[in-house]
């Protein structure tokens, strides 16, 4: 039962991060010869609450990183904005 209702929760985390559209930023975009979709509810739901709870341990490396290369800082902020969201979502 307990397995049952973790999967449940993670599927629901899952279509949820595809309706705030930021399924892209968690896995890749679907390749042209490919018929299916690449990763499933569940898959997208579990790396998104994996990818938030790591952030919390990566966030120094993240902004040491953000202050080497200054020209790529849209990339990065486009990069924590979409993680906002997926912790707004998962939460």
């Amino acid at each position: 039962m307990l397995i049952a209702m973790a999967y449940v929760c993670s599927v629901l985390q899952g279509q949820k991060l595809k309706q705030i559209g930021q399924k892209k930023y968690i896995n890749r975009l679907k390749e042209l010869r490919r018929s299916r979709q690449r990763h499933s509810n569940f898959w997208i739901g579990i790396y998104g609450i994996s990818w938030a709870i790591s952030i919390k341990y990566c966030r120094n490396i993240v902004n040491k990183l953000m202050s080497l290369s200054p020209h790529k800082l849209p990339y990065f902020q486009r990069g924590l904005r979409a993680m906002s969201l997926i912790q707004l979502a998962i939460n």
